[in-house]
Order: C-alpha cells, then structure tokens, then sequence
C-alpha cells in the first residue's frame, strides 16, 4: 500500500502540471505563448499589448542578451532565436497536455483568446501536432520551391514567423538538427519540413487556409478589416473566408501590418473604446506636482518661408507647460523674421531654463539642427524633446501637457498632434506610403484627419510637431541624415519605417492647424497681408479690428454722423500701417493729373496722387476683402441692396500732403456706395484732413485708423477731401458696384 501511494505521489509530482492545465481548461490542452526579443522594440510593446487585451500571458524570452542573429531585416539569419527558444522550452519537453505557440516578437499581432485559438488548432489541425503559418514566397532560398509538398488550394510554402505545438514535438523539431546563432532560422524549419520522414515523425502541416496564422506578405490585397457586431475588428482572408488570430507582417508587409494594428488586437472598435487613449490616474501629470513634471526640450524650427511666425512665437509662448522645466532651442534661417525670433528669444531668456538659438545668419543646415537638438536634449537630461515646425499652431495650450503623460503612459516613442490646414484635408501626417516612397492615401485617412474617427494611430509619416521620448535620442541620430536625397522630415520617417520605430498621431482633440506657406514670398516687404486666401483665420486675427465682429453680431454700434454716411471699425491698424508701407514701398505714384495710362481711356476725371490695388498685385485679395467683410455691414446698413459678389474697378491708396495734394474738390464717386478708410493717425502723422459732404454741410473727422467712411456714390453724396495742412494723410478708397 505504501509503494502504491509512493507511486501516485511521483506520478502526480511528474504529471500534477498537466492535471492542472487539464481541469482549468475542461480537458483541453494549455496555450503556452513565446517569443524571442533581445531588445524590447516598438513592436515588441505592441505584441505586449495585443495579448494583454486577450488576457494572453507572453512568454518573452532572450531580453537583454547580445544580439548575434545577424541583420535579419536585409539578409537571412536568425538561428540564435532557436537557441534562446532551447534555453527556455526545455522545462516544458515531457508536458503532452500543452500546446506552445512561437510568434515572432517585432512584427506581430494577436487578435483572439487562448480559447478560440486551442479550439481552432484542435478543430482544423486534427491530423497535425505542428503547425506554420503559410506563405507565398519560397524564402530564403527559391530553389527549394520544387521540393514542397503539392497542396490543392492555399498559400504552399512554410514561414517560421509563427508556428504552434504540443510541446513534446516542438521541443524535437528545434532540437532536431544542428543550428548557429547566423544561421536561418526559416531555412532550419524548411529543411526539416522537406525532409519526408522529419515531417511525418512531427506530423508537421501548414495553416494554408490561414484559419490562425496570416502571413501578409504578398497577401496584403487579400485580406480586409471587419469588425463584429460587438465592435471588434477581425482580419477577413477574403479567399479563404477566414478569420485568422494572429497576424503576422513579414517582409515588406510591415506598413500594413502597423495600419491594421491600429484595429486589431481590440486596439481601436467600432464604438471608439482606443486602447492607447485611456490614461488612468497614475499617469496624469498632476498641477500639484507641476514641479516633478518630466523635463523638455522645445526645439522650434524656422527653415522655410512661412507666414505669421509672430503668432506662431506667441503660441509657443502660452504652452502650458512648467517654464522652469523646459528648455528652449530655436533654429531660424529665414532672414525675414530675424528681427521677430530676436524679441521672442530676449523675453524667453528670463523664462526657460536654458535658451539657445541659431538665427537668420546660421551656417548650420536643417538636418544638422535636427540631429544637433538630439544630442542637445540628450546632454541636457531631458526626458523628452518636442520638435515643432513653424507652420504649425498649437491652439490647445495643454498640448504638450497631454501628450507628454499619453507617451509616458503607453510607453510611445513618437507621437504628433494631428494638426491639418484648415478647411482642407492636408495634415502633418500620412496614412500609407507609395512605393516610391511619397504620399498615398489610406483608407481611413479622411476619417481621422477629420476626426470622424478619434484615437491614437500608428501611421508612415509624421512631421511639423513631434514629441521624442530620450529612449530614442542615441537610435534616431542618423535618421534625419538616413537619405540625403529626400526632404529632412522624409529621411527621418523612412529611417524610422525601416528600423521599427513607430510613429503615432493623435487626434482625440483640436490641438491647432497648419499653415499654408506654398504661397509666402518674403520679396515683398509685408507679404502676410497678402494671405488672406491661404491663412484666412491667422489673417483675420491680425488684421482685422477687433470688434469688427461685434459690428455684425449686433453688439457694437456703427455711427452715423452725416446722413447716411456710416463709420464702423474694420480694419486693425497694424493692416493699416503695413498696406502703407506697402504701397510706399513700391513707391509710383500717379501725378495726379487728369491724363492716366492706368485707366480705360486715359483720363481721369477728379485725379489724386494714388497707388491702384492692382499695381502692388493686390486687387484680387482686396476685391475680396471687399466682399467678404463689407458687404455684409453694407447690407445691415443699407437694408433691401444686394449685390453679390461685389465689383470694383477703382481700388487705391490715396497720399495728401501739403507740398503735393493736399485736398480734393467736390465730386460724386463713380459708384453705388463708396469706401474711404483711414489708414493712419490724425495729430501724429499729419494735421487736417476730413470729408466735407456738401449737400448737408456736414463734416466727418476720418481720423480713426481702420474705420472707414460709407457712404452712397454717384447721385447724393458730393463731398470733397479738406486740406491736409502738415504731414502725409494716406486713406485706401473703393468705389463700389460702380
């Protein structure tokens, strides 16, 4: 009786694992899930995250050991994974009731439980005790292809990226043959596949209908996303009709593999739950401990014409963000804004921790200064380096707030803010590359950039605002210099897609917009003003008066000091003072005789010494300044008259002075209503001046820059410029709808 139960009690020492897995899972066999990683990549996080969402246990083997596989991303290698794998499966050789499934660790992604994918294997593999996931590609070596085994429909060549096993088996086939740490490791697999006997003793098969393994090489146009009524996203293997839990982006496939997992492994589902979204408390950045927040490098960069760089400086400005705690590079080589990066590096000196800058004299390239804030963030201590481009506009000032605790929560190596032109679908960052290496259009590029979907997604391209964790600072020192023949931002995205280093925008929020500098033309002396089309809202903001809007919305009053002559603030006084500058700066005045080779005709009836719109290429722009923000104050004013789009043929900027022209006589304007506006100060930069309308001996000051005169043209109105006595008077005049 005692050797009886001594017996039992070695037997159930040996077995009491299998008995375990045994009864948790109802008699069926336990998943074992592995990989091999020397280096905990993006990819590997992803894989992480993927079987955490499925409530997989990862078995990560081989961290932190040397890498001696060779470069597997350019040339066969891999045997060392074998080895690691025989380090670590050892214990697990006399287990028949566990099945192990090896994935690659960089380039894939679990899509299904423990459950499904045990009950599929059973289910389809019956005949099977290893499984590989199948491929099109005979590789590494295409002249085995003639030896495989003739299959009737599917994918017919092994791929050693995913394969899965009881664990007596597997322990076999890896101990099988000899194998160096340089060999191949999808070679040592074939070869065992090929050999007849090897594949029956092992009863190895393939998972040619990809009932659990996708290999998406060559097979990318085959398969498409679906999601189920609960709102998960599935992989459909649209030949096979089937739905495959593990997924795997070999070979060029992993651009599509990195859109896909935006989806799969319940990263994103159809009721916008977002696994990366979420951060939970422990990962706020907390204003109570504003103090112990991760220190930054900002890194601005000026290395194009671009327009408004005053608001964009001023954006930069009110980032909420701990000032002590950041600190500040600034990298200019437009000598157009020299003088604008001068005032705003004076006042941030007393602001940032440290302030370096490179203005508009630097010899120092744009790829040198995006590798040189790399080394910078790196011996400064920063945790992170924000590189912002100065055609983006971050309206969200706690950006940079929330992008920090989303990348330190989820561990990101690389996050953006979605920023886009307004009213357009051009963003900073791209849903698919084409093969030439530039732009192609995803499928769900429209609905993130317009944010019909919201999330955090893993996409190609990324540029304008990046957050970069101090992780990558050492890896990413040649990527902006990775291909001297594209664009600096295109090189450090291309080194990026190579080497797994992934690229995530951000769209849950409005962070700010980009914009449009195709246009800008720094010859010209104010070139901003000329940008109303391109950058309209930036235009506004710094151009118009600031209670024009008032004016339409009914809270600002319009004044009416002759009869039906009306004044309303319009225009700001920096537009004033620059449209000036403008015109003085081209600088040819008509005579102001009544022959003008300007006008139809050559003469000219009442003549002023003025500038037209249309010799400083400004007539289109102001045509529709015209209709866009007087109209519309016109139609509140005189109710019943419209005329849209409006027309005008005389638009110019008039000069009066005393030893010039100093005053107009009386005279109708050749239009329906007309638009005088004063474009700069009575009392400072000349003396007199005003509007005498004669009929009803009422005079109008017209000394309020930006506020114009409206008042009816050509039948009511006669009226006469009064003497400028001291100084230059300049006002812009429109005859309207003549």
């Amino acid at each position: 009786m005692e050797i009886y139960q001594f017996l039992i009690g070695i037997f159930i020492t040996i077995y009491g694992f299998n008995f375990a897995v045994t009864s948790e899972n109802n008699g069926k066999p336990s998943l074992l899930v592995v990989t091999v990683a020397t280096n905990e990549t993006d990819g590997l996080l992803r894989l992480k995250r993927s079987a955490q969402a499925f409530g997989i246990k990862l078995n990560v083997f081989g961290l932190g050991k040397k890498w001696n596989g060779g470069d597997v991303r350019n040339k066969p290698g891999g045997g060392q994974k074998i080895q690691i794998l025989k380090e670590n499966l050892k214990k697990y050789k006399g287990h028949h009731d566990l099945i192990i499934m090896f994935v690659d660790a960089y380039d894939v992604i679990l899509n299904s439980d423990e459950e499904h994918i045990v009950n599929v294997f059973m289910q389809q593999f019956k005949e099977y005790r290893v499984v590989f996931g199948a491929e099109s590609f005979c590789w590494p070596d295409e002249d085995l292809s003639t030896s495989y085994p003739v299959i009737k429909f599917g994918k017919r060549y092994l791929n050693s990226g995913m394969f899965m096993g009881y664990a007596q088996e597997i322990w076999e086939l890896i101990n099988l043959i000899p194998v160096e740490d340089s060999d191949d490791d999808q070679l040592y697999y074939t070869k065992i596949y090929l050999n007849r006997n090897y594949r029956s003793k092992l009863e190895i098969g393939l998972d040619s209908l990809s009932h659990i393994f996708q290999n998406l090489n060559g097979a990318v146009e085959d398969v498409a996303l679906e999601f189920t009524s609960t709102g998960k996203a599935t992989l459909h293997s649209i030949p096979y009709a089937t739905h495959p839990a593990v997924i795997h982006g070999n070979g060029p496939s992993k651009i599509a593999l990195n859109h896909f997992g935006n989806y799969l492994g319940k990263a994103w589902t159809e009721n916008e739950q977002c696994l990366l979204c979420a951060v939970s408390d422990g990962g706020l950045l907390q204003d109570t401990d504003r103090k112990n927040w991760p220190t930054i490098t900002i890194a601005l960069f000026i290395a194009k014409p671009i327009p408004f760089i005053k608001e964009f400086l001023r954006s930069v400005d009110l980032l909420d963000y701990p000032s002590s705690l950041v600190h500040l590079m600034v990298y200019n080589n437009q000598k157009y804004n020299e003088d604008d990066v001068n005032s705003f590096v004076k006042n941030a000196r007393s602001k940032y921790s440290s302030v370096h800058i490179e203005n508009a004299d630097t010899e120092i390239s744009e790829r040198e200064a995006r590798t040189h804030a790399l080394t910078e963030a790196k011996q400064i201590g920063s945790e992170y380096l924000f590189m912002l481009d100065g055609d983006v506009h971050l309206i969200d000032t706690t950006v940079l707030r929330s992008l920090v605790q989303t990348a330190k929560q989820k561990r990101l190596g690389l996050l953006t803010p979605l920023v886009a032109q307004q009213g357009k679908f051009f963003s900073n960052f791209w849903g698919a590359v084409a093969e030439d290496g530039f732009y192609a259009r995803s499928d769900d590029y429209l609905e993130i950039v317009s944010r019909t979907k919201k999330g955090i997604w893993n996409v190609p391209f990324i540029s304008g605002a990046i957050l970069i964790n101090s992780g990558k600072f050492d890896q990413l020192q040649n990527a902006f210099s990775y291909n001297m023949n594209r664009d600096p931002d295109m090189s450090f995205c291309e080194f990026n897609r190579n080497f797994g280093h992934f690229m995530y925008v951000d769209n849950q929020q409005f962070y700010g917009f980009l914009v449009v500098s195709e246009t800008f033309d720094t010859k010209r002396l104010h070139p901003e003003i000329y940008q109303i089309f391109e950058n309209r809202e930036l235009w506004e903001s710094r151009y118009l008066n600031e209670k024009y809007f008032a004016v339409l919305n009914g809270t600002e009053a319009i004044i009416q000091p002759c009869p039906d002559v009306f004044v309303f603030p319009f225009l700001s006084e920096t537009f004033c003072k620059q449209l000036v500058e403008e015109v003085e700066f081209y600088g040819k005045w008509s005579d102001g005789s009544h022959y003008d080779n300007r006008l139809v005709g050559g003469y000219e009836n009442v003549p002023t010494r003025d500038i037209h719109m249309k010799q400083i290429d400004f007539e289109r722009h102001w045509l529709h300044i015209l209709d866009e923000y007087v109209r519309p104050v016109q139609e509140t004013i005189y109710v019943g008259y419209y005329h849209k789009p409006v027309e005008a043929y005389m638009m110019f900027v008039v000069r009066y002075k005393p030893d010039e022209q100093p005053s107009l006589q009386p005279h109708h304007d050749a239009s329906t209503y007309s638009v005088d506006i004063p474009l700069n100060k009575r009392g400072v930069d000349f003396h007199g001046g005003g509007v005498k309308f004669t009929r009803y001996n009422c005079t109008v000051d017209a000394d309020e820059v930006g506020y114009p005169l409206m008042f009816p043209g050509r039948l009511t109105h006669l009226h006469e410029g009064l003497p400028t006595t001291s100084g230059t008077r300049y006002i812009a005049v429109s005859f309207v709808n003549p």
